[in-house]
């Protein structure tokens, strides 16, 4: 009987020791947010004011935002205008570092992949520059196509040291899935940026003072075309990327083909279009042109809610 109560008391003593490095506080602190978005000017909602970060034009009309507070969850967004497949990597170490991602976040969203063009490439055409070349603007001499290719050329690189944007995509939900494990993650492509109306598209000031540049920006039909085609095929090796990371409830959604999508809904489209044209340099804020408007991220918002189930 004695040490059967000197056992009683021993392991009554060793619970109050355990214990007293763990208070309930801790026990019951969560492991990140509830809902995460990481990802681009798209993600980051460039071009609408109020900014929540200036510096990354963080909008509070962003589709993240918006998800967060439809949704009334803890939110935490790194979303950052000009951000690459790397910049997001390093978006998601912060959240990991601030303990605002773990076992307890529960939907992350993402959207990146534009900007890699040019990425650990010795090119002169990014995006940007190849869609002033399919323009009527002859700031660059090479053709619409050309530029296009140039441009695209760093997504699916020839050199086989450097990755593609699909590994990089399946390399970043799997940094994700392993970072947040019990979360949902919706990877989401881009809209076209013009409709299927005839004739030439004006899509606003082209304004550069450095250059002495400020004229209407205009498009052809087989230059919106083309395009459109590139953005495809953006999207098309972002799809594969998620495919490529085989991580369970992780999804691509495409913002252009599903019911109430960005399909009629471009730049000089017949509907309300749901992507900004360019701003002169007087605008505030300019940095808006070729991103969605505040109905082109509400509709994310709802695309994006949808394939998260909600």
């Amino acid at each position: 009987m004695k040490r059967r109560i000197i056992a009683v008391l021993a392991a009554a003593a060793l619970t109050a020791t355990l214990g007293a490095g763990i208070s309930p506080a801790a026990a019951d602190e969560p492991d990140g947010v509830a809902y995460v978005a990481l990802g681009d000017s798209v993600a980051s909602g460039n071009g609408l004011l109020p900014y929540v970060d200036p510096e990354c034009l963080r909008s509070k009309k962003s589709y993240p935002a918006l998800l967060a507070k439809d949704s009334g969850l803890s939110f935490a967004s790194e979303a950052c205008t000009e951000a690459t497949t790397s910049d997001v990597a390093g978006q998601l170490q912060s959240l990991v570092l601030a303990g605002a991602i773990g076992s307890d976040t529960q939907y992350v969203t993402l959207t990146v992949g534009v900007n890699d063009v040019m990425w650990g490439q010795s090119l002169e055409f990014g995006w940007g520059e190849a869609l002033i070349a399919c323009s009527n603007v002859p700031l660059f001499p090479v053709d619409c196509q050309t530029a296009l290719y140039l441009s695209l050329l760093s997504l699916d690189p020839p050199n086989p040291a450097l990755p593609s944007l699909s590994e990089r995509i399946a390399a970043l939900v799997g940094a994700i899935h392993a970072a947040a494990p019990n979360a949902r993650i919706v990877v989401t492509g881009y809209p076209v940026l013009f409709g299927d109306v005839a004739g030439t598209c004006s899509a606003g000031l082209l304004d550069i003072p450095d250059l002495g540049v400020k004229t209407q920006l205009t498009y052809g039909e087989l230059e919106r075309v083309w395009i459109n085609q590139a953005v495809m095929v953006a999207n098309g090796m972002i799809a594969q990327g998620v495919a490529m990371a085989a991580v369970p409830n992780s999804t691509y959604v495409d913002v252009n083909l599903v019911p109430g999508g960005f399909d009629g809904h471009g730049l000089c489209d017949t509907g309300d279009p749901w992507i900004s044209g360019l701003f002169p340099t007087t605008a505030q804020p300019r940095d808006r042109g070729f991103h969605p408007n505040p109905p082109g991220q509400r509709a994310y918002a709802t695309i994006v809610a949808g394939a998260l189930g909600w």
